[in-house]
C-alpha cells in the first residue's frame, strides 16, 4: 500500500465462473447458491469473461457482471485497481493468477474495474474506495457489501476472504445465520462502505474483542480498524491502537498497511509527540523484523513496500545512516525482483517504486535506461512515460522530462489524467516557460471540466481557473509594461 488516498487484469486458463456450483477441496465456505436462471440463459448472461489464470474475468462491465451474478446466483467479486498503482499490478500478476484459487472458480463472478476510465465511476462511486486496491464481495441481487478487503493479500488470506464473503452471501440469500464474528466484520465492512467510519469502529472493536486468538481474520481486521480509525480523525485512539494490538498484525502484508495508518497518524496535527514517536519506534522494530523473515509470505511488492515504511520511519525518527541504508538495501532488491519479472507488465509493479528510492538516494539517471525500456514495450500504458518524466524531472532535466510528461498525459484518462496533466504544468513552470505553462494550465482546465459528475473535482477546477487566469493577467500586465517602454 499501499496507496492512500488513495492502489493493479491477471494472467491465464481456467474454467467459468458462470456454471454450476462446486465444492472448495480445502473447505469452509459451503457451496454457490442454485442458478436463479440456468442453462442457455445463465450462459448468456455470462458471456464476456475472459480467463486470466484460474479465474474468469470481467472487465471494466459492472452491468454485464452484475447480470451474471443475478443469473447464476453467484457473489461478486470486485477488484478496484489502476494501472499506477503497484501493489494492484503485484496482486494481478501473483495472487490473483494462482492456482490455489481455481476451486472458486465456479462459485464466484470475478469483475475488475480499473477506478481511472471514466466509464467506470458510476460503478465505482457505489463503493467507498480509500486505498488501492479494495476487494468487495457483493451481493448482486440487492447490491449489499458483503466483505471487503483493503490492499494486499497472500493466497492464504485471499482464499480466507472467498470462503467469508461466500458464506455471508448464503446468509444474506436465505442460508443459515451468519457466525458472530463474521456478521460483525461484514456490519463493519457495510457502515464504513457507508463512510459511517464511527460505527465501523464500533464494529470491528467488538468483534476482535470476541475472536480467539489464532483467528485468521484478526490481522486484516485491524488493517480495517485502524484505517477507519484514520478516517475518523481519532489519531490519539489511532495511536493508542498501534501500540496496543501491533503484535497481532502477523507477518503478511497487513502488517505493513497496519503501521502505514499508524505513521500517518503519528504525523498528524496536535498529536502527541510521545506517542508518535513511541509508534516510529514500534514501526521500525516490527518492519525490521519483517522485513529479515524470509518465511513472510510477502510478494517482492509487499517486501519492497515494508522496506520503503522502515525508512519513512527511520527518517522520521532522525535515524538518517539507517535510512540510507535500507534504502540501498531496497533498490538491490527491487532490482532483482525487476529483472526476474515474466513479461513487461509484471515489470511494471517495480517502476514506481524502484523510481521513488533511487531519487531518494540521488541515484535517478540509473534508472533512466529501465523506465525508457518500460516505455517501449508497454507503448499503451500512460505510467512508464510518467514514472520516467518524473525521475528526470526531479533529476533536475524538465528539457528532458517535459516529451515524455506530454506523452503520459496523452495516455492517461480519468482522474489519473488530472494528476499527469498537473505534472505537465509542473514541468512547463520549472522551464520557465510562460507560453508552454499556459497551454499546460489550459489543457489542465479542459481536463477538470470534462470529468463526468461523478469523479468531478469542482475545488480543483476553481483552483486550476484561477491560476490560468493569474497567470494570463500577469502575461497581459508584462506585455502592457514592455510596450509602454
Amino acid at each position: 500500500m499501499r496507496h492512500l488516498v488513495w492502489i493493479a487484469a491477471a494472467v491465464a486458463l481456467a474454467t467459468t465462473a458462470c456454471k454450476g456450483k462446486s465444492k472448495d477441496a480445502g473447505g469452509g465456505g459451503g457451496q454457490a447458491a442454485e442458478p436463479a436462471a440456468g442453462g442457455a440463459a445463465a450462459a448468456k448472461a455470462c458471456d464476456g469473461a475472459v480467463a486470466h489464470g484460474p479465474l474468469r474475468w470481467f472487465e471494466d462491465d459492472y452491468d454485464r457482471a452484475l447480470a451474471c451474478a443475478r443469473a447464476t446466483g453467484k457473489p461478486l467479486l470486485i477488484d478496484m485497481w489502476a494501472p499506477w498503482c503497484h501493489t494492484c499490478i503485484s496482486m494481478k500478476t501473483t495472487v490473483l493468477n494462482d492456482a490455489a484459487l481455481a476451486p472458486f472458480a465456479d462459485r464466484f463472478v470475478f469483475l475488475a474495474l480499473d477506478t481511472d476510465k471514466e466509464s467506470n465511476a458510476a460503478a465505482v462511486g457505489k463503493f467507498a474506495l480509500q486505498n488501492w486496491p479494495t476487494f468487495f464481495v457483493v451481493d448482486a441481487a440487492t447490491g449489499a457489501v458483503q466483505a471487503r478487503w483493503l490492499g494486499a493479500a497472500s493466497v492464504g488470506q485471499f482464499r480466507q476472504l472467498l470462503k467469508d464473503g461466500e458464506t455471508a452471501h448464503l446468509a444474506a440469500t436465505g442460508g443459515a445465520a451468519l457466525d458472530p464474528l463474521l456478521a460483525g466484520v461484514r456490519d463493519g465492512d457495510q457502515a464504513a462502505n457507508r463512510k459511517d467510519y464511527k460505527a465501523a469502529r464500533a464494529a470491528w472493536t467488538k468483534v476482535l474483542e470476541q475472536a480467539p486468538a489464532d483467528w485468521p481474520r484478526r490481522s486484516d481486521v485491524l488493517v480495517s480498524l485502524i484505517s477507519a480509525t484514520y478516517k475518523d480523525q481519532a489519531y490519539a485512539d489511532c495511536l493508542a491502537l498501534a501500540q496496543a494490538r501491533l503484535g497481532e498484525t502477523g507477518t503478511t502484508a497487513n502488517a505493513t498497511d497496519f503501521l502505514v495508518w499508524a505513521l500517518e497518524c503519528a504525523g498528524a496535527d496536535g498529536v502527541d509527540t510521545a506517542a508518535a514517536k513511541a509508534v516510529r519506534e514500534a514501526a521500525v522494530a516490527k518492519l525490521a523484523a519483517l522485513v529479515d523473515d524470509g518465511a513472510a509470505p510477502l510478494s517482492a511488492d509487499d517486501r519492497s513496500d515494508a522496506m520503503m515504511n522502515l525508512r519513512n520511519a527511520q527518517d522520521a525518527l532522525g535515524q538518517t545512516d539507517a535510512a540510507r541504508a535500507t534504502a540501498e538495501r531496497q533498490l538491490a532488491f527491487l532490482t532483482e525482483a525487476a529483472a526476474a519479472a515474466p513479461d513487461a507488465f509484471a515489470r511494471m509493479t517495480f517502476n514506481w517504486p524502484r523510481a521513488e528510492v533511487h531519487v531518494y538516494l540521488g541515484k535517478g539517471a540509473e534508472l533512466v535506461p529501465a523506465l525508457e525500456q518500460s516505455a517501449k514495450d508497454l507503448p499503451g500504458e500512460y505510467d512508464p512515460p510518467y514514472r520516467l518524466a518524473w525521475v528526470l524531472m526531479k533529476s533536475g532535466k524538465p528539457a528532458e522530462a517535459m516529451p515524455h510528461a506530454k506523452a503520459a498525459a496523452q495516455k492517461a484518462y480519468g482522474t489519473r489524467k488530472v494528476r499527469v496533466q498537473g505534472f505537465v504544468v509542473e514541468v512547463a513552470k520549472a522551464l520557465g516557460d510562460a507560453a508552454e505553462e499556459k497551454a499546460a494550465r489550459q489543457e489542465l482546465v479542459k481536463v477538470l471540466d470534462g470529468l463526468p459528475p461523478e469523479i468531478a473535482q469542482p475545488e480543483a477546477l476553481a483552483k486550476a481557473k484561477a491560476e490560468l487566469a493569474a497567470l494570463e493577467a500577469a502575461g497581459a500586465g508584462a506585455a502592457t509594461s514592455a510596450a509602454a517602454k
